[in-house]
């Protein structure tokens, strides 16, 4: 079949599916026996709601960013007629919009600190899931887990960690240092999570082996698992970058303080804005080219490295940045994390110059930051140290960076866009969108307990870092 007929030919089916979606939707004013009903389905990227929204949660019936009055009126208006059924009106889950979601959004709203509600979302498997309110307590893991408590005012729930939090975020707040570790993400121990009584488990980023098993074991026993994180996954084939909205739904799902999600929603917009504007007046032979490494030959012995390749959440965003990341379009570089000898790395950089990228910045992606467990300077030198061993005549002009793999996996992403900005085009973001300003105004504004942050000294050049080698 010829492709232009054969694309037409989808649209069409595609076309009828929504319609038989609508009349199933408005054609009933059922009962509500059925909450909950469509949960666990699947949601296809053509019936993705409007995607600026940043709260996919059922009964954000405008889809906007907030669930409020606004969302009733509207329902009312699609009830009534007069305005078309979207995605996220059918606040029960039911499968239908009718005036029983009407009655259900104004219990959304409504809802105190007690009251009993199931509330639904597609989460980031794309699969429409609920959580039980009230959530009291919960359990999460990872960097991503701690900054997102932070930036929701939700760190005072967390009864459980993993024991990378345990380990190295704990000391950042008091409520962290007595929670009790519930073992890793990818192997979480369901006996102490059931033991602990949680209301709600959020890992720290999706794990293709766990999150399989962590339903099974944790929803009989009445604990609701949340897959709404930060971060990049473990496994999982699709990324990971509309981070703002995994922070919102986070806070709203929750029960967090809104007012300090809207605030961090709102700082991370004006930066989001600054960067993209900034960046559309770049012309693609002013873009710099860039490669991100996640560990290093000072200690990888076995001379496989990995490199950040096609669609890696950190590269789309270098990408909103003006940046020209090559592992967006190298073949050799298909997968999001690629593992490549030196020999093939010299290949990448070869080719890269061969393109008209003259100058690239290599930017080493570790465990850095207040995890602490590699050092940027060290694991940096050593790919300077392994990069001029190539061809010198092939290789392009080689700059170094540094970054924290805790920076770009959480709400501090929009920092690492700063930084490449900064870095590479000094000057061309308005004054005060400097990535060490922003990285204080974080701290300042986000941190439950700032005191905490200054004892265990936080350092900026552990978390972003441009090096003259």
């Amino acid at each position: 079949m010829d492709k232009k007929v054969m694309i037409i030919a989808i649209i069409a089916v595609v076309a009828v599916a929504a319609a038989g979606v609508a009349v199933v939707m408005m054609g009933s004013h059922g009962s509500n026996d059925g909450n909950g009903k469509i949960v666990g389905n699947t949601i296809a990227e053509a019936d993705f709601p409007n995607k600026d929204s940043r709260l996919w949660v059922y009964g954000n019936a405008n889809e906007d960013d907030k669930i409020d009055n606004a969302d009733v009126t509207y329902l009312e208006d699609i009830v009534a007629g007069t305005k078309t059924a979207t995605r996220l009106a059918d606040a029960n889950a039911d499968g239908k919009v009718n005036s029983a979601d009407v009655d259900y959004l104004k219990q959304i709203i409504g809802a105190t600190a007690d009251t009993k509600l199931d509330v639904y979302y597609i989460d980031n498997y794309f699969k429409v899931a609920k959580v039980s309110w009230p959530v009291k307590n919960i359990a999460t893991t990872y960097c991503s887990g701690v900054y997102t408590c932070e930036v929701t005012g939700l760190t005072g729930k967390v009864k459980m960690v993993d024991d990378t939090i345990a380990t190295y975020w704990a000391k950042l707040n008091s409520t962290l240092q007595s929670a009790t570790s519930l073992g890793s993400t990818e192997t979480p121990n369901y006996e102490k999570i059931i033991e602990g009584k949680i209301d709600v488990y959020i890992p720290g980023y999706c794990d293709s082996n766990a999150d399989v098993e962590s339903p099974k074991k944790l929803n009989p026993a009445g604990i609701d698992v949340m897959f709404m994180n930060t971060c990049d996954n473990s496994g999982v084939s699709y990324p990971n970058e509309y981070i703002d909205r995994s922070i919102v739904m986070f806070g709203y799902l929750l029960q967090g303080d809104m007012t300090k999600t809207y605030q961090y929603l709102s700082w991370h917009d004006d930066i989001l804005n600054e960067v993209k504007t900034k960046a559309a007046t770049l012309a693609e032979n002013e873009k710099s080219a860039l490669i991100m490494s996640r560990n290093a030959p000072s200690y990888i012995a076995t001379g496989q490295y990995s490199i950040t390749g096609k669609d890696n959440t950190n590269l789309i965003h270098a990408d909103w940045a003006g940046v020209y990341s090559v592992g967006q379009h190298h073949s050799i570089l298909s997968k999001n994390y690629n593992t490549l000898t030196a020999e093939q790395i010299y290949t990448v950089l070869y080719d890269t110059k061969t393109a008209g990228y003259s100058d690239l910045y290599w930017i080493d992606n570790e465990h850095d930051g207040l995890r602490g467990q590699r050092d940027l300077d060290t694991t940096v030198a050593s790919w300077k140290d392994l990069i001029k061993d190539g061809d010198g005549s092939k290789l392009p002009t080689m700059h170094y960076l540094g970054m924290a793999r805790e920076a770009g996996n959480s709400p501090m992403y929009v920092l690492e866009m700063v930084f490449y900005m900064n870095v590479m085009h000094p000057g061309l973001l308005d004054t005060g969108y400097e990535y060490d300003t922003l990285f204080n105004q974080f701290i300042n504004n986000f941190a439950t307990e700032k005191t905490k942050y200054d004892a265990a000294g936080v350092d900026i050049d552990s978390f972003f870092k441009s090096y003259t080698l």
